[in-house]
């Protein structure tokens, strides 16, 4: 503090360093005389700042304290908050767990916020596990005795995530693991083969006239709907230029070799292929066959 506070003073929690410092300048410049009747309707004034916890995570109350004092924050913000109990068994392992946290997300190669809603020594209360459950904020444990029977129900029926180590690297580990679950998992292909197209034929059968290509693999293998679990997409290339699959996903109406259907052709076998939405092939285009799984990605 620049100087002491006194008995009766507010404490104001916000969302930013910016927003904190916007809002000292503003009440700077609007300080009423230091009377009791005006430091009173100062604290009335004041009590809707008063934000944290579930209230901080709705934003709801934030935003009429943006809107009042006209404070400017970035509306394009993708910062993920993470909001966090922490539990120590003394004020010192307290401050160390949660400079350590607070870190976690500072050095993050991802756009997080590690919020604290809660720091604190002992075992976990039932308050706490209320509170955790209603902020979706997970509870970690550093060196303290295990939540007993009823909290420990609490938890379990809200489904808190909450973990405990007297080994703070292990906790920190764990914690990374936890907060990767707030983000939101991004996709990994998979390309399973590529074949070359050698003619195109127009056939007609029972469910219409279908435009396929006949095929040439040249890596890996073609499958008509999944490989290992995961459904098989399509898209092609002529001239090294995608003309379709992107933004889209486009899958196999058709896969053959001669007259019989298969379920994947590989690598140096000839087939036919017919694709959902899209029929216009030409000899020498590239036809690849690809899979996308969603990730879990790391804090």
């Amino acid at each position: 503090f620049k100087s002491m506070p006194k008995a009766g003073d507010p404490i104001i929690s916000v969302a930013s360093e910016e927003i904190a410092q916007s809002l000292v300048e503003r009440r700077e410049a609007i300080q009423p005389s230091d009377t009791t009747e005006s430091r009173s309707e100062e604290v009335d004034d004041m009590s809707e700042f008063q934000v944290t916890g579930v209230a901080a995570q709705q934003a709801s109350t934030l935003e009429r304290i943006q809107a009042k004092y006209d404070i400017d924050t970035d509306s394009d913000s993708t910062s993920v908050r993470i909001p966090v109990v922490l539990k120590a068994d003394a004020d010192g392992t307290l401050a160390a767990l949660r400079e350590c946290v607070t870190q976690v997300g500072e050095e993050s190669e991802h756009d997080i916020v590690i919020d604290p809603i809660i720091s604190s020594i002992g075992p976990i209360t039932e308050n706490e596990a209320k509170v955790a459950a209603d902020s979706k904020a997970a509870i970690l444990c550093f060196n303290v005795k295990k939540a007993d029977h009823d909290v420990k129900g609490m938890l379990d029926d809200h489904d808190v995530v909450h973990r405990s180590h007297d080994v703070i690297y292990s906790l920190l580990d764990e914690a990374k693991s936890v907060f990767a679950t707030y983000l939101p998992p991004s996709p990994l292909e998979h390309v399973h083969g590529q074949a070359l197209v050698q003619a195109v034929f127009n056939i007609n059968n029972k469910k219409g006239a279908e435009v396929v290509a006949g095929l040439r693999v040249l890596e890996g293998r073609l499958h008509k709907e999944k490989a290992s679990d995961m459904p098989c997409f399509y898209r092609v290339f002529r001239n090294d230029k995608q003309l379709c699959g992107e933004g889209e996903r486009i899958v196999a109406s058709s896969l053959r070799q001669v007259k019989e259907i298969v379920d994947e052709v590989s690598r140096g076998e000839e087939c036919g292929l017919g694709l959902a939405e899209f029929n216009d092939f030409e000899e020498g285009d590239i036809i690849e066959c690809y899979s996308v799984e969603m990730k879990q990605v790391f804090v």
